[in-house]
């Protein structure tokens, strides 16, 4: 490769106004994003709208919460804005709550549910939120800072998920 060839990387339009064009067109294909802020400042429907913009039959989506309200609640929120798509959730959108998992303490455990949730749906997109959450499941100190380590090699490996996992089955979302 000379210094005049550059690597082109494709693009993710988000459907949200503005945010695509700061972006250079959207979110990098394959790439690890964390949307942080304080509570209650629109991470969750910031990523929902994104994840409905994004998910179709060939890029399916899933979405890991720990929150302490049902997933079911969180949707009923969501369904207000005019991105959401009742059509998409469970065909190319899946929602899967770790709270279980999660209070447990056990960080095995939630990595090992959402392993096996990432080989049973095949996403080419993964959301988790709270990202803190499922490192947090350790508890403070070195368990922390391994929790954190281990978590970022998931999505490490999640961010190259159509090489490592099986195609995703056709599904009837547009």
């Amino acid at each position: 490769m000379t210094t005049t060839d550059k690597a082109i990387i494709k693009r993710l339009a988000t459907g949200i106004p503005g945010l695509d064009e700061v972006l250079g067109g959207g979110l990098p294909e394959f790439s690890f994003n964390v949307i942080a802020g304080s509570p209650g400042c629109g991470k969750t429907t910031l990523a929902h709208q994104m994840m409905f913009a994004l998910a179709t039959r060939e890029r399916p989506a899933l979405y890991f919460t720990v929150l302490g309200e049902p997933p079911l609640k969180m949707l009923r929120y969501q369904q207000q804005f005019d991105f959401f798509d009742a059509s998409k959730v469970n065909d190319c959108v899946h929602f899967v709550n770790l709270s279980e998992e999660t209070a447990t303490g056990d960080l095995q455990k939630v990595l090992a549910r959402m392993m096996a949730e990432v080989e049973a749906h095949g996403p080419r997109l993964v959301f988790v939120d709270s990202f803190r959450s499922v490192v947090m499941t350790q508890g403070g100190g070195e368990g922390w800072v391994s929790g954190w380590i281990v978590f970022v090699l998931l999505a490490a490996s999640l961010s190259t998920a159509p090489f490592r996992f099986r195609a995703p089955r056709t599904r009837r979302c547009r």
